[in-house]
C-alpha cells in the first residue's frame, strides 16, 4: 500500500511539473511580429501602394482610412552577442481600406510575420478621419478582437496620426513612449488622464460626450496638446480644448495629480508660481422647479515655487493670504473659461451631467435625452479655495 501511495505522488508531482514547463504552444520571439501601434487617417495613397495596386496588388474596397501599423523589431537571438545595437527599434507599415480588420490580414501578404495584437499599446486616430467615420465604427475590431488587450491607450490627433509613429527618440519606439508620456501627470497640471479602450465602452453606450487626449507633432518632436471631443449622439469629433481649458476642466473635475499654476502678481508685475501638492473637487447640482444649475467647489494645497520679488518676505501671513486670493481667482478663471468652452461646443465632458444623475435621478432621467444642449444653457459657478503651505527653504533671493 505503502509502494501504492509513493508511486501516486511520483507521478503527481511529475505531472505538476510538466505544466509548469512553459507553454506547449510557445514560438521564439523572433518569429512573431508585434503590434505596438496604430494610427488611423483620411486615406491617401502612398506612391509605394500606387505602384503595388498598379502590379496587380490591389483588392475591393473603399479606401476611407490611412492605416499606419507600427511593428517592433525582435532581437535576433542567432546574432553575435558582440554585434552593435539596433538603433532603431521599430518599423512601419502602411495600408489603406475601410476594414481594420481587412487591413491587419492584407499586411499578411508584405511580411513573413503574422501580425500579432498582444502587445499593442496605443491606437492614434486623426480628427479629420473622425469627423467622416464614427467611433464606434474605427473601434470595432478592436473591442471585438481577443488578442487586443482593454488597456490599450487612445489618443486623437489633429494632425495626421501617423506622423505621431514616426521616429521620435533614436533606439525608442514611439508606440511605447505615447503609452508611457502619461507617468508625467504629476509634474504638469495640462494633462488629461490616460484614456483606454475599456473606459470608453461605457460613454459610447450612453452616448455621452467624452475627452481623447490630442498628440501634436512638429519637426520630429510629439507634445500632448489638449485634448478632442467626442459627441454623444454622433460619436464623431466634436471640437478641441485647447491646454488651458484642459487645466481648467482638470481643477473642476479634481483630477490634478500635480504641476504648477502661474500668475503674474497684480502688485508687482512678476510671475509666479504655485506648484499643486494636492487638489480636490466637488460638484452640488442645484434644483429649483424647473430649473437647474450647478455650483463647483475646488480646494488645493500646495507650495510657492518662484516668486520674482526679492524684496517680499513670503513667511508673511498677510502676504501668503494676498497670493492665495490671485492664485483662487486664476483657478475660477481658468474653469469659466473651460465651461464657456463646453457651452459653445454644446457637449459637457466635465461630469457635470453624472453629478445631476446622482443627486438628482428624476430631474436626470427628464433631462439626459438631449443633454449636451441642455447643459449648454445652464449656469455653473466656481468658488476656489487654496493653501500655501511651503514656500521654499528661504525667504530672500540670492544676490
Amino acid at each position: 500500500m505503502k509502494k501504492v501511495r509513493l508511486g501516486l505522488l511520483g507521478m503527481a508531482a511529475l505531472l505538476i511539473c510538466s505544466t509548469l514547463s512553459g507553454c506547449w504552444s510557445s514560438s521564439p520571439v523572433e518569429d512573431l511580429n508585434l503590434e505596438t501601434g496604430i494610427a488611423m487617417d483620411v486615406a491617401e495613397q502612398s506612391s509605394q501602394e500606387e505602384q503595388i495596386n498598379r502590379k496587380g496588388g490591389d483588392y475591393p474596397k473603399k479606401e476611407l482610412i490611412k492605416g499606419t501599423f507600427q511593428f517592433v523589431v525582435p532581437e535576433d537571438s542567432h546574432s553575435s552577442g558582440n554585434s552593435p545595437s539596433q538603433t532603431k527599434k521599430f518599423y512601419n507599415i502602411t495600408e489603406t481600406g475601410d476594414s481594420v480588420f481587412e487591413m491587419l490580414r492584407e499586411i499578411s501578404l508584405r511580411t513573413n510575420r503574422p501580425p500579432i495584437g498582444f502587445h499593442l499599446k496605443t491606437v492614434i486616430i486623426s480628427s479629420s478621419l473622425l469627423r467622416k467615420v464614427p467611433l464606434y465604427e474605427l473601434l470595432d475590431f478592436f473591442l471585438g478582437d481577443n488578442d487586443i488587450r482593454p488597456s490599450v491607450q487612445l489618443l486623437i490627433s489633429t494632425d495626421k496620426a501617423g506622423d505621431a509613429l514616426q521616429e521620435i527618440i533614436p533606439g525608442q519606439t514611439p508606440a511605447f513612449i505615447l503609452k508611457d508620456i502619461f507617468g508625467n501627470r504629476k509634474r504638469n497640471s495640462r494633462m488629461l488622464k490616460p484614456v483606454s479602450l475599456a473606459k470608453v465602452i461605457g460613454p459610447m453606450k450612453a452616448k455621452s460626450s467624452f475627452l481623447l487626449p490630442n498628440v501634436i507633432t512638429a519637426e520630429n518632436e510629439i507634445k500632448l496638446a489638449g485634448a478632442g471631443i467626442i459627441k454623444g449622439k454622433t460619436q464623431t469629433y466634436g471640437g478641441f480644448l485647447n491646454e488651458s481649458e484642459v487645466e481648467g476642466l482638470m481643477w473642476i473635475k479634481g483630477e490634478l495629480k500635480g504641476g504648477l499654476l502661474k500668475d503674474i502678481d497684480p502688485k508687482t508685475g512678476k510671475n509666479m508660481a504655485y506648484e499643486i501638492k494636492s487638489a480636490k473637487s466637488s460638484i452640488k447640482a442645484i434644483v429649483q422647479g424647473d430649473e437647474i444649475s450647478f455650483r463647483v467647489r475646488m480646494t488645493s494645497e500646495g507650495r510657492i515655487s518662484e516668486n520674482f520679488n526679492p524684496n517680499e518676505d513670503l513667511s508673511s501671513n498677510r502676504l501668503l493670504g494676498r497670493l492665495e486670493s490671485v492664485f483662487q481667482e486664476k483657478v475660477n478663471s481658468l474653469a469659466e473659461q473651460t465651461v464657456a468652452k463646453m457651452h459653445k461646443l454644446r457637449a459637457d465632458v466635465g461630469g457635470f451631467g453624472e453629478a445631476l444623475r446622482i443627486q438628482h435621478p428624476k430631474v436626470w432621467r427628464k433631462v439626459k435625452k438631449d443633454w449636451d444642449t441642455t447643459f449648454s444653457t445652464i449656469p455653473v459657478q466656481f468658488s476656489t479655495d487654496i493653501h500655501i503651505e511651503d514656500y521654499g527653504s528661504s525667504t530672500t533671493t540670492a544676490d
